[in-house]
């Protein structure tokens, strides 16, 4: 008897200790690494920045847990002399997180000539942010392309 018993139990046993929450495996984002100088390898589809454009992003914690982040970020281009062209300036926050996922929203400034107030906002998704590579993944209906950073620690912008 014991060992129909023991038959029956074993197969309930390896369901409980081989079933794992996915939860667990998930590595939350280290968004101190947000600020930085980023430049743009790859813009994928979108027309927002363009490749070879560098990005001086300062970033500030508004409140601890999920999401919280806001900053500014100013866009750049190197001359053939390796100085810098001012282009734009963008104010961005990380109000939330979507399934462990940053959700980024960028807007440029003095770019609101409309009463609605969405206007000029550009909606991401942080879909790998790491000390060297960050990317950006479109989060609107119809374009998932991404846009891949590469850290510039070699250019000082005062």
């Amino acid at each position: 008897m014991n060992k129909y018993l023991l038959l029956l139990i074993l197969p309930l046993l390896s369901f409980t200790l081989t079933g794992c929450d996915d939860e667990d495996d998930v590595k939350p984002f280290n968004l101190d690494l947000f600020a930085g100088t980023w430049e743009v390898i790859d813009n994928g589809n979108q027309v927002l920045l363009q490749r070879d454009c560098i990005l001086d992003i300062t970033s500030s914690q508004t409140h601890e847990g999920f999401g919280g982040y806001q900053g500014y970020f100013t866009t750049y281009f190197i001359r053939d002399d390796d100085t810098l062209i001012h282009d734009e300036i963008f104010s961005w926050s990380i109000r939330e997180i979507d399934n462990h996922i940053p959700l980024l929203t960028v807007l440029i400034k003095g770019q609101l000539d409309t009463d609605n107030p969405w206007d000029g906002n550009y909606y991401y998704r942080i879909t790998k942010l790491t000390d060297t590579d960050m990317w950006w993944q479109v989060n609107t209906n119809g374009d998932n392309s991404t846009i891949k950073f590469r850290r510039r620690n070699d250019i000082h912008i005062d």
